[in-house]
C-alpha cells in the first residue's frame, strides 16, 4: 500500500470515527487543552472512551464490515487518538501556555503505553480494570513504596525518568497489543 492510499484510508476512518463519537470526545478534547500534569488524567480518559466506544459490541461488527483490515483498525485507532492529543496539546499551548514547551514525547509514551495496556485488557476481558489498577499503582507508588518508586520511576509511563527505556517498553507493549488484536480471534468478533 502506498503512502497516498494509506492517508486516503485514514481519512475515511477519521470521517467515520468523528461522525460517530464526536459528542463523547468534545469535552475530553477541551480538557486536553489544559496545560500541566493533569493532562495525563485526561489522556487516560480519552483512551478509555476511544476503546470503549470504538470496540463495543455494537460497533466492532460495523468496523469489520467496512473495508478495513484488523491491522488498519488498530493503526488508525492509535493514530486517531494520538492526533487528538497532539492537536489539543498544540492548541492549548498556543492559547494558555505560551512560555513553556509542550513535552509531546512524554505524552506519546504515556498514550502508547496505556493505549496498548487498555486495548490488551479490553481484547481479552472486555474490561479496563488492569489499566486503571496500573495507573493507580503508578500514581501512589511514590507514597507507599519509596524504595521501589526510585527503581520503578525510571520506566514508569507517568514519571519517565529514563525516557528512552520507557518508550521502548511502551512500544513493546504496543506490539503485543497489536498482535493480540490483529491475529487473536474472538468468537463474538
Amino acid at each position: 500500500m502506498n503512502l497516498f492510499n494509506f492517508f486516503k484510508r485514514f481519512e475515511a476512518f477519521l470521517i467515520y470515527e468523528t461522525s460517530t463519537v464526536k459528542k463523547h470526545l468534545s469535552l475530553v478534547f477541551l480538557a486536553l487543552m489544559i496545560p500541566g500534569d493533569i493532562k495525563f488524567f485526561f489522556i487516560f480518559i480519552l483512551i478509555l472512551k476511544l476503546i470503549k466506544l470504538s470496540l463495543s459490541e455494537k460497533r466492532i461488527p460495523i468496523l469489520f464490515s467496512l473495508p478495513f483490515s484488523r491491522s488498519e483498525i488498530f493503526i488508525y485507532s492509535f493514530f486517531f487518538g494520538f492526533s487528538l492529543v497532539f492537536a489539543a496539546t498544540s492548541l492549548g499551548r498556543a492559547l494558555f501556555d505560551r512560555g513553556n514547551s509542550a513535552d509531546i514525547l512524554k505524552y506519546f509514551v504515556f498514550y502508547t503505553f496505556y493505549f496498548a495496556a487498555t486495548l490488551t485488557n479490553f481484547t481479552k476481558t472486555r474490561g479496563t480494570v488492569f489499566a486503571m489498577l496500573f495507573l493507580t499503582f503508578d500514581l501512589i507508588s511514590s507514597f507507599i513504596l519509596p524504595d521501589f518508586y526510585r527503581f520503578f520511576s525510571q520506566y514508569s509511563p507517568i514519571y519517565q525518568k529514563n525516557q528512552p527505556v520507557a518508550m521502548i517498553i511502551a512500544l513493546i507493549l504496543l506490539l503485543i497489543s497489536y498482535l493480540l488484536f490483529a491475529f487473536g480471534r474472538r468468537k463474538n468478533w
